[in-house]
């Protein structure tokens, strides 16, 4: 079935190539074009993040509560978009190419897309912005949970759906002295994480507690999480941090191919509105 189906969504999927960060958003007014200008300056500016091969880390999560935290290494090519992310605890793997996502040994009950540039996404909104597909604005007030600090806040939307998106916006968080990145309140609406995508589950927030410099960049590394009902304070729901963070080490195309038995997330395909596929099957399994 598949040999007949991926040349058909591997062609829909092909605008992926494109540089990742190359584009020109659309802005609400001066006052948004401006805040997203000194937020992008004060995290290094744009030629550092078009220069870099990928942007490769190792990530740590611990959600409150739970037994165990989870280890992950994850991947990005800057230049097409391409990722992939490995979990050595369950020797469970994901990737995406050109569109097509598979996953291999994945333990989870909910769709391994979802965490694909995830990460990446967060840690990157004030490049990511600078995409065609972004609407970016207006400008408002607010704080974040456990802060009383007012800040800028940057609303931004996509008009693709991609996996840089988990909800319909990022709220992006921007202290009005130094003009970076404090956090993002966001929503999730993806069908493999809620009940009904039409009631997005949040507000959600990231709120960075650490950033490091590399290669010209101030990337934020560490943040907790916060979850519904939290936007007035309250525990956090997760804390996270990125180590070994690299910019300059080319991307291994070798790791995008699909080893035998894994299979394809089509939940998270069809999402993203990249085929109209229904059910997940085995890459190199036959039509049933």
């Amino acid at each position: 079935m598949w040999r007949r189906i991926l040349p058909a969504l591997l062609a829909t999927a092909s605008v992926q190539a494109a540089p990742w960060f190359d584009g020109k958003p659309e802005f609400a007014d001066d006052a948004s074009r401006q805040l997203a200008a000194e937020m992008l300056a004060a995290h290094g500016g744009m030629q550092p993040m078009t220069d870099a091969e990928s942007l490769q880390f190792n990530f740590f999560t611990k959600m409150i509560g739970a037994s165990m935290p989870f280890y992950s290494f994850e991947a990005v090519d800057l230049k097409s978009g391409d990722a992939y992310i490995e979990w050595p605890f369950w020797e469970a793997r994901v990737g995406w190419k050109d569109g097509e996502l598979w996953s291999h040994q994945w333990p989870i009950p909910m769709p391994a897309g979802f965490f694909i540039r995830l990460t990446t996404s967060f840690i990157t909104l004030p490049w990511q912005i600078n995409t065609d597909s972004a609407n970016v604005g207006p400008v408002s007030t607010g704080h974040l949970p456990e802060d009383e600090t007012i800040y800028d806040i940057l609303r931004v939307t996509f008009d693709r759906r991609t996996p840089t998106m988990p909800g319909t916006f990022y709220d992006i968080y921007v202290d009005p002295e130094t003009h970076l990145m404090k956090g993002v309140r966001f929503d999730i609406n993806h069908p493999g994480m809620v009940a009904n995508p039409s009631q997005p589950l949040g507000p959600n927030f990231h709120v960075f507690a650490e950033y490091r410099h590399f290669d010209g960049l101030i990337l934020p590394t560490s943040y907790m999480s916060f979850g519904t009902g939290s936007a007035n304070g309250g525990a956090s729901n997760a804390y996270h941090f990125a180590w070994n963070v690299r910019l300059d080490e080319p991307f291994d195309d070798t790791k995008l191919a699909a080893p035998e038995g894994a299979v394809l997330d089509a939940v998270s395909m069809e999402w993203w509105q990249l085929a109209e596929i229904k059910t997940q099957a085995s890459l190199t399994g036959e039509e049933q």
